[in-house]
């Protein structure tokens, strides 16, 4: 058998780690956890006296000896009746039954408590934390990975730093108050069970790092399941439509073939242990059977010392047995522990600067000035690109799909930050603002509206949670979203589906609209706001963008022409660069590759300069 003598140390230091971590949140529960662990004493105590009434049935009523050497604290049963004697020794076990389950009862819901408070509160820390990381961290995460860590990952943190520590204390204690009374005993067969004991810590070492190794891989496989299946139902529709429940079949399938070869590796593991384990703990019973018989034979030991010598045996080695699972489900929470604290390790997003602002106050002139941005894939999306959003005004960003031009709405977010120049609002940088009052102060819908699972009225609310009723109606009215939610058979008060799968696609951009309209911010960003619709919703979109766009900074991000006759201000974007910006009128005029852009999709029939010639007929769609 080889061993590797430095797999324990290594699980000390990663359990070390676990409890520094999250040592903190037991804090607040330190009453709970001492009288549990009072209780966890009291349950050892009830055990190790568990068969002193059978000794005394066997060597004062059943085989009394004239010449046995009895202990002080039994000696006034001496001189009783044998039937007195029974009866206490009956009341004895009822007793310690009695006591052994309320303290047992009082350590499990002590445990149990503390334990899912410590799980709820470990939950909120890590999905607080994981919302905050930065956007590049979730671009390339799967979102099965996450959900498993937040959910059953925890559960078996939760155990490690509550259950397990009561369960291996109490089994320790135990294991201790039992070899001391096996050597007060018999110190001859307590040195026997002492010679065994070596082989369960053989078996240790053999497993523990093997299971921890095979538990980490199946975390892995079964991270990537979920995400299977969670993609699957996320994007059921489009399984449907396009009858692939087949290949989502096989693909499942394939991850749940990896996930349960993983499972059966660790279970193999896991079930190899706990029968060598039994196997070592049969050895120590037949020596103290064979050697023990042979001493009670010629009078060394009483009948009833056997018996207690052989159930003090069995408990022995049951507390052994169970720190062997216990160890196993350490490994496989230590692994899980690591996991969770992968997140936690992580960065969050753009920190404040000490002396930070606040952007309550600003009015939307924004200045891009020689951005340079390139996403982890190392490819550069935004080269040396500068530009003015002019205050108070709609400015159209145009340019052909893969631009850049989602990008720059992004960093304006500060959803990432430009690895080269600066983005400036009312003269002022934005690294210069608090993350989460800038954010505030700018409205962002992106190119598929997302829904939650609630009625309309609470994601209509999802900006401003405090909003009153009216305000939102109203916010409703000025979108043109009022009239199709009342029609609705609860209203504003209708249940939406997961992602708004229940509303067409344009009643999702409308109560995205009143989202934004209820927000009021004074810079909002629309980033292809036409995406998905037909003619008659992108005429709503359009006169919704209109009555939105009034006293306001707005940025319309796009590739189509259709909004033009909404723009004040037209900034057109190529390969990651700026080509142009200025009025439209003057771009018709002054740019050819803007012209040419422009001619792919209407008629130019003037080039005066004034961009209110455009809703005037001078651009026709051809």
């Amino acid at each position: 058998m080889k061993i590797n003598y430095r797999l324990p140390r290594v699980d000390i230091q990663a359990l070390k780690k676990i409890f520094h971590h999250f040592g903190g949140h037991l804090k607040p529960h330190r009453t709970k956890l001492l009288l549990g662990f009072s209780a966890m004493i009291g349950v050892s105590l009830m055990s190790m006296l568990g068969p002193w009434p059978l000794k005394i049935v066997l060597d004062y009523i059943i085989m009394p000896s004239k010449t046995q050497n009895t202990p002080s604290f039994l000696a006034p049963l001496t001189g009783m009746e044998p039937m007195t004697i029974l009866s206490l020794a009956v009341a004895a076990v009822l007793g310690l039954a009695i006591i052994g389950g309320l303290l047992g009862y009082t350590q499990d819901m002590m445990a149990k408590t503390v334990g899912h408070a410590l799980a709820a509160s470990i939950r909120l820390q890590v999905f607080s934390h994981a919302q905050r990381l930065p956007q590049t961290y979730h671009d390339y995460r799967e979102t099965g990975d996450l959900l498993t860590r937040i959910t059953g990952d925890i559960t078996l943190l939760e155990e490690l730093l509550v259950e397990t520590v009561l369960r291996l204390s109490g089994q320790l204690l135990q294991i201790l108050g039992i070899l001391i009374l096996m050597f007060w005993i018999d110190w001859q067969l307590g040195l026997m069970i002492l010679c065994v004991m070596p082989l369960f810590l053989l078996a240790s070492f053999k497993f523990s790092g093997e299971i921890k190794k095979a538990t980490r891989k199946q975390r892995e496989k079964y991270g990537k399941m979920v995400t299977s299946v969670q993609e699957t139902f996320a994007g059921i529709s489009q399984v449907k439509s396009f009858a692939q429940e087949d290949q989502r079949e096989k693909l499942v399938s394939k991850s749940v073939g990896s996930d349960f070869r993983a499972s059966l590796k660790t279970t193999r593991l896991t079930a190899n242990y706990t029968r060598i384990v039994e196997v070592i703990g049969a050895l120590g019973t037949g020596l103290v059977l064979w050697f023990g018989v042979r001493k009670a034979l010629i009078g060394q030991i009483t009948a009833g010392d056997l018996v207690i010598f052989l159930s003090y045996l069995r408990s022995v080695y049951r507390p052994l047995l169970g720190i062997a699972r216990l160890s196993v489900r350490i490994s496989k929470a230590s692994a899980r522990g690591e996991k969770v604290m992968e997140i936690l390790e992580l960065e969050p997003e753009v920190k404040d600067k000490e002396n930070a602002v606040s952007a309550g106050a600003i009015n939307g002139d924004i200045t891009f000035e020689n951005i340079s941005f390139s996403y982890a894939n190392g490819k550069k999306v935004l080269s040396d690109f500068t530009c003015h959003i002019p205050q108070g005004k709609t400015t159209l960003l145009l340019g052909p799909t893969g631009a850049g031009k989602s990008t720059i709405a992004k960093l304006l977010l500060r959803l990432y930050e430009p690895q080269e120049g600066a983005i400036v609002i009312d003269g002022r940088n934005i690294s210069d603002y608090r993350v989460k009052s800038l954010r505030k102060r700018i409205t962002s819908l992106t190119q598929e509206p997302f829904l939650f699972r609630v009625s309309i009225k609470e994601n209509i609310a999802f900006g401003k949670p405090k909003a009153s009723m009216e305000e939102l109606i109203e916010a409703a009215k000025l979108v043109g979203a009022d009239s199709f939610v009342r029609n609705l058979p609860s209203g504003y008060e209708t249940m939406v589906g997961e992602g708004g799968l229940t509303l067409s696609g344009g009643q999702r951009q409308r109560i995205s609209f009143a989202r934004a309209a209820l927000r009021n911010s004074p810079v909002m960003l629309f980033d292809e706001p036409a995406t998905g619709l037909d003619i008659h919703s992108e005429k709503e979109s359009k006169e919704a963008l209109r009555a939105l766009k009034r006293g306001r900074t707005l940025l319309i991000i796009t590739h189509r022409l259709n909004f033009l006759d909404l723009a004040d201000w037209v900034v057109f974007i190529r390969d990651g660069q700026l080509v142009d910006e200025g009025l439209l009128a003057e771009l018709l005029k002054n740019n050819i590759g803007f012209r040419d852009y422009v001619a792919d999709e209407y008629v130019i029939s003037g080039t005066d300069n004034d961009s209110a010639s455009v809703s005037q007929g001078k651009i026709q769609r051809q």
